[in-house]
């Protein structure tokens, strides 16, 4: 069903995408920047009786211009996640901390309104939880690897500041343990700043110095 959910997905963006494709009309400009926000995040799958945890992510992007509506960002960042599971001896809060890799494609319906798509690879770089057992077990009984597909919206304000709003449904099993399939699910809401970087201007499919 998310297969299917994704494919279909894909092919009305991709379709939407080339409605827009040759709308070239002023100079586009590639803007590095960065962002910051809350995420909001837990597991779903075979472990049961789960809570969300709020906790932040924070990193750099960079925005390449394809055309006026549609631009491929790049991002680099640090998402701290987890989760909230009761047990005997109280509330454990399970913290997965990841150095992520989005790459998004942007669709502008307006100038100002888009939509966002793409893949996200992620790398555990840490885990801890509130109890203080053996670590090293704990932590290799979560996969170093997360792969995980994004959805969002975004607001872009001329001046390059932005708010967007995400959804990270995760792909792949985040267990080593035996017998168990759980994926992460994120949602994030961000605000960023892209600096225009003016010597590096695109014109009629052109790269101006």
């Amino acid at each position: 069903m998310i297969k299917k959910f994704l494919i279909f997905g894909s092919l009305v963006f991709c379709m939407l995408s080339a409605s827009y494709g040759q709308q070239d009309e002023e100079p586009l400009y590639t803007r590095a920047g960065f962002k910051f926000g809350l995420n909001y995040s837990n597991i779903t799958g075979d472990t049961e009786d789960t809570d969300a945890r709020v906790r932040m992510h924070l990193g750099a992007v960079i925005e390449f211009p394809i055309t006026q509506r549609i631009y491929i960002q790049p991002e680099l960042l640090y998402s701290a996640q987890g989760y909230k599971i009761e047990e005997e001896r109280g509330e454990n809060k399970i913290s997965l901390n990841y150095l992520s890799l989005p790459i998004i494609t942007k669709l502008f319906f307006t100038p100002r309104f888009g939509l966002e798509t793409g893949p996200q690879f992620s790398n555990l770089a840490n885990v801890s939880e509130s109890f203080d057992n053996s670590p090293d077990e704990f932590f290799d009984s979560f996969s170093d690897f997360d792969f995980s597909w994004v959805f969002g919206i975004e607001y872009k304000a001329e001046s390059g500041v932005f708010i967007q709003a995400r959804y990270n449904l995760g792909l792949s099993n985040l267990s080593e343990i035996d017998m168990i399939t759980d994926n992460n699910t994120v949602i994030q809401i961000s605000a960023g700043y892209l600096f225009k970087t003016k010597n590096n201007r695109r014109i009629n499919n052109q790269f101006e110095e």
